[in-house]
């Protein structure tokens, strides 16, 4: 239980820093905090336009009575208000995070169904031409970044093929609401998901496959291998349930990691989605919507590793109940 203890520290710990340096990054920037936080540059600005900022951000108060706003403003989840969009930042995090999570979560579920079964099957027959050519095979694709990926895609199978759409979540002239539309939007997701699941799937594999090969060598392994079991009562039956563990952390760990790989697959294959969103905040320097999306990814970290530890001590009798190490 002590590990679990100290990941979920961990994991609030970073939350909180990230919190504490969004409300005071852009007070101890040099130059004017009200660029920071409203996005336009001090030259762009009245004198009466300043005045206007500055009590409507409550800088003209002691910095904690800020914080206390601030703080207010994520408890209520606005998570502050864009100037330059002339909206809340969660109301623009709202009509993008859907697109985003249509890419990710297909992937994570895809990435993290062939790392656990393909590592688990290289890993227990370590040594052979599979096991060599696979992990071979996922140590290059682990060095490669998500865009050349992407790219690579791309290049294939939409300009050389002409087998799937470059660009958008569904062509035009396709009425919402019909399963043309679905099988569309279906066909649009394929390389933005693929790209992400095959980014994300070499972590995974190489994971799963170290650990089962080292655990082959075990004496409940080749105790079960004596009784004449089967390979997949003895790979899912005895091998996994024991390294089962780590596994889960890691993926739990890695969701922020697809999120952000998404950010990059959604501006390549012209999604209007979070990647898009922080394009446009960066390009027009809106720091109260890029806090905010840093805040979102934070947050779906922190989510991520809880219920990955939450997971564990459920399938893990010994921690649940108090007998495993601590």
């Amino acid at each position: 239980m002590k590990k679990y203890r100290k990941n979920l520290i961990l994991a609030l710990v970073c939350f909180l820093i990230v919190i504490v340096l969004n409300f005071f990054l852009p007070r101890l920037l040099p130059g004017n905090p009200i660029a920071y936080l409203t996005g336009f540059s001090e030259e762009d600005m009245t004198p009466a336009q300043v005045a206007y900022y500055r009590q409507a951000l409550h800088l003209d108060e002691p910095v904690f009575v800020q914080f206390g706003y601030y703080l207010s403003s994520l408890a209520d989840g606005t998570l502050g208000y864009s100037y330059k969009k002339e909206a809340t930042v969660s109301a623009l995090i709202g009509q993008r995070l859907g697109y985003t999570l249509q890419i990710t979560l297909p992937a994570v579920l895809l990435s993290t169904a062939l790392g656990l079964l393909w590592g688990l099957h290289c890993g227990y027959k370590k040594g052979t031409a599979l096991d060599k050519l696979s992990t071979t095979f996922q140590i290059v694709i682990n060095t490669m970044p998500t865009f050349l990926i992407a790219l690579v895609l791309m290049i294939l199978f939409c300009f050389r093929q002409r087998w799937f759409p470059y660009t958008g979540l569904n062509s035009a002239g396709v009425a919402p609401g019909t399963a043309a539309y679905l099988l569309d939007r279906m066909r649009h997701l394929i390389l933005p998901v693929l790209t992400l699941t095959i980014a994300a799937a070499p972590s995974r594999y190489l994971l799963m496959r170290n650990t089962v090969s080292q655990v082959t060598e075990e004496k409940y392994v080749l105790y079960a291998k004596e009784r004449g079991l089967s390979d997949h009562k003895i790979k899912f039956g005895y091998i996994l349930k024991n390294i089962a563990q780590p596994f889960i952390t890691m993926v739990g760990m890695s969701v922020s990691t697809c999120i952000g790989g998404s950010l990059v697959v959604e501006n390549i294959f012209s999604i209007g989605g979070m990647g898009s969103l922080l394009s446009d905040a960066v390009y027009s320097l809106d720091y109260p919507l890029m806090q905010g999306i840093l805040f979102v990814t934070t947050a779906v970290m922190t989510i991520s590793i809880v219920v990955s530890d939450v997971i564990c001590i459920l399938i893990d009798p010994r921690v649940r109940l108090g007998g495993g190490q601590s």
